[in-house]
């Protein structure tokens, strides 16, 4: 025989079904929803010179702290918080010759800037106070050529992807003194062809992303060959002018392909894991993307070049 509940029984459940479903409500509203079936949460940016805008941005990084740093062709760095919302900004110090097309942040903060045009590398702080200059182009083998990328390993040492006649990395000293170019030669039979992106991964070896020769090589702190994959083309594994390489969290490989409208996340062994965008105007596409980084959140922010804009996707 079953026992009828009693009014107060009924009472006490019916509460503790409003208290879940409210609880499951707030949860539900803390999360941020997608704006498209394929990931993206967020986007900002816009044509124009004000704070906040862009004029065809290209490469952006991501702090430890989680602000974010955007250089674009009007030779502008904007700082962003996680968020999107614009911070501060500053003007390289010389535009008249062309603009910036790397930049990255060392371990200690510092800002460096591959400024393309004038040959060298431009250190600031996060808040565009000039720290140092170096790899300033001179003759012999410091002289550097259209620098594309800085990235800075564990000990201190700076690397400088190089194109237009050098196509190689050149390693550089804690205090910016040189020490060595590395890449210089053919690998796989074929030589560096606009080394676009560089970035180390937690063992200590760099990733190059080979622009023009739509491939990925992976080299050691001295220069060895490490690993080569990749090739001209649109499926899995394939590239279409790589311009940026990102070493994930997870320790995987994600690659922005600028000719590609995509990104590519790919396992070390040179296996693609997943493909994300296609060519377009919409949120969720691309249009020449030059760069993809990820943030202290987990969540990649995308340089959608030619759409002037930041897309922030939840991978």
């Amino acid at each position: 025989m079953h026992r009828r509940p009693s009014i107060n029984t009924n009472w006490r459940r019916a509460l503790q079904g409003l208290l879940l479903s409210g609880l499951a409500g707030a949860l539900t509203a803390c999360e941020q929803p997608p704006l498209t079936p394929n990931g993206v949460i967020a986007v900002f940016g816009g044509v124009g010179l004000g704070p906040g805008a862009f004029s065809y941005p290209r490469a952006v990084t991501a702090e430890p702290a989680g602000s974010l740093f955007v250089v674009d062709k009007s030779g502008r760095i904007q700082r962003f918080s996680p968020q999107g919302e614009f911070e501060t900004g500053w003007t390289m110090p010389q535009t008249k010759q062309g603009k910036p097309v790397g930049l990255s942040v060392a371990p200690d903060g510092r800002i460096f800037v591959a400024d393309t045009h004038y040959h060298r590398v431009i250190v600031f702080d996060r808040d565009g106070i000039q720290l140092d200059a170096f790899a300033t182009k001179e003759s012999g083998s410091k002289e550097t050529q259209l620098p594309t990328d800085v990235d800075v390993d564990d000990d201190g040492f700076i690397y400088v992807s190089e194109y237009q006649g050098d196509d190689r990395i050149t390693k550089w000293s804690p205090d910016g003194q040189f020490v060595a170019a590395l890449g210089e030669g053919p690998i796989e039979g074929v030589p560096l062809r606009r080394p676009a992106a560089i970035d180390f991964d937690r063992q200590q070896t760099l990733w190059v992303a080979d622009a023009c020769n739509h491939r990925i090589v992976r080299l050691s702190r001295e220069g060895e060959i490490l690993a080569v994959f990749g090739g001209f083309g649109d499926e899995p594994g394939h590239f279409r002018y790589p311009y940026d390489i990102t070493v994930t969290p997870q320790d995987t490989i994600m690659v922005c392909e600028y000719g590609g409208n995509r990104l590519q996340w790919l396992s070390k062994d040179g296996r693609s894991l997943r493909v994300w965008g296609d060519a377009g105007r919409a949120t969720g596409q691309l249009f020449a993307p030059w760069g993809a980084t990820y943030g202290q959140n987990g969540d990649v922010y995308v340089v959608d070049s030619l759409n002037s804009r930041i897309q922030v996707i939840r991978p």
